[in-house]
């Protein structure tokens, strides 16, 4: 048994995810394929990577799925049936998105330079929009390439993490190759990408302004020593963003996240071949057995938390349980997303909020993009304010930030995007009911 555990964690887990995303893309050109398909790949790959991933992981995948199969045993028993199928593969499109989006940072790493680091208050803004630019497509690839330059040769300093983590985050708000973005369209049925996508960049918009104006006022961005950015490369993004906009336009019945994942796999390869010849396959292919298993990580918690949402659903429909909630309008999703980033700061991954709140409200036939736009605004603006973040873990752990300094950074930050968000909601009220 430890053999064929060992042969999936070292050679088959890539080629089983790349069959998960293949499958998902099928399904969503064909629905006719069954969609669990794609579902019992992801999980076959997750049970040989599952030692990969960390304790704070660990126990948050615990968590959910022993409360989701509790759900499941008791709608089972109460006679209405047991949701396998939507256990193992409700959130299957999203993972398979967020691991085709993986592929994007062969072709879209920015250029780089040898140069000494600028200082002062432009390369500030330069790094802060460059990383959130490239963050919107490659992911956390682009932390690591901006924060190890930035580090090289002397330690990282709070402020230098504030802008790497604020510039980062704040693409959830819009980024259709975010995992938030998937996880909100995926628990807000109904939810449209371009209305997503279209409220979300005046809030990122914001907050990078926000954020730009508080860390170089006053003269204290003197000493910032900045990424040297080359904004040429970013016409792979622009390009990137085009092509979906203009397929979703062509093909609207395709779901965006089937668009997305196949995008991302043909574009990639499309630019390796013409940027490197025959040598683009053995990247690509490297890719698929090296790159893939890296997500580990993500696959336990999006999966954990298909099987907390379809046991939430099942225990509702057993109970009989009813929620009364007269409207849900801007004002309700303004305190729904204060409890949710609240959560988030506790320890709590936006995820298992997100699954849960969906597992609630989605069957009350609420506003779906109302409802969308909450768990984006909630992705964002908690990732980058609890120090038990994915996202701040990394940074604590590879560039020796203290967990409280990027508390004590954010906090205030957090409160105003808290600010922001409610007000874009009752923009959105006013112009969308």
């Amino acid at each position: 048994m430890a053999r064929i555990q060992q042969w999936l964690l070292t050679e088959a887990s890539g080629p089983i995810l790349m069959c998960m995303i293949l499958l998902s893309i099928t399904h969503g050109l064909y629905p006719d394929v069954p969609r669990y398909l794609a579902g019992l790949f992801g999980w076959l790959a997750a049970l040989a990577l599952i030692h990969t991933i960390n304790a704070i992981q660990r126990i948050q995948v615990v968590a959910m799925l022993t409360i989701g199969t509790a759900g499941l045993l008791w709608g089972y028993l109460a006679d209405t049936g047991l949701a396998i199928e939507s256990a193992v593969s409700t959130n299957q499109a999203m993972l398979a998105m967020l691991a085709a989006v993986s592929f994007l940072r062969l072709v879209t790493q920015p250029v780089i330079c040898d140069e000494a680091l600028p200082m002062g208050s432009r390369p500030l803004w330069r790094t802060l929009f460059g990383v959130h630019l490239f963050g919107s497509v490659i992911n956390m690839s682009s932390i690591v390439i901006i924060g190890d330059r930035l580090s090289a040769n002397r330690p990282m300093t709070p402020t230098q993490a504030c802008v790497l983590s604020r510039g980062f985050a704040m693409a959830a708000c819009w980024s259709p190759f975010f995992a938030a973005m998937g996880i909100a369209l995926s628990n807000a049925p109904g939810a449209q990408l371009t209305t997503l996508s279209l409220t979300g960049i005046p809030i990122a918009l914001f907050a990078l302004l926000f954020t730009g104006w508080e860390l170089t006022r006053k003269g204290r961005a003197a000493d910032f020593h900045g990424y040297p950015m080359q904004f040429t490369a970013l016409w792979i993004p622009g390009l990137l963003a085009a092509l979906l906009m203009l397929s979703h336009h062509i093909w609207p019945n395709i779901p965006i996240l089937t668009l997305i994942s196949l995008l991302a796999l043909t574009l990639t390869l499309i630019l390796l071949l013409l940027q490197h010849g025959k040598s683009g396959f053995a990247a690509y292919k490297q890719h698929i057995e090296i790159g893939l298993p890296r997500m580990s990580g993500e696959l336990m918690l999006f999966l954990s938390a298909g099987v907390l949402s379809a046991g939430i659903a099942a225990t509702i429909q057993a109970t009989d349980m009813h929620f009364e909630i007269a409207q849900f309008g801007a004002s309700e999703a303004s305190l729904l997303l204060l409890v949710m980033v609240s959560v988030s700061v506790l320890g709590i991954h936006p995820v298992i909020s997100i699954a849960t709140a969906g597992g609630i409200f989605s069957p009350l036939g609420v506003d779906p993009n109302l409802l969308g736009i909450t768990f984006l605004m909630t992705w964002a603006i908690g990732v980058s304010t609890t120090p038990l973040s994915g996202l701040h873990l990394m940074i604590q752990g590879r560039y020796n930030i203290r967990a409280v300094t990027l508390l004590r950074l954010n906090t205030r930050f957090a409160l105003a995007m808290i600010v922001c968000a409610t007000f874009a909601m009752y923009l959105y009220e006013q112009f969308a009911l």
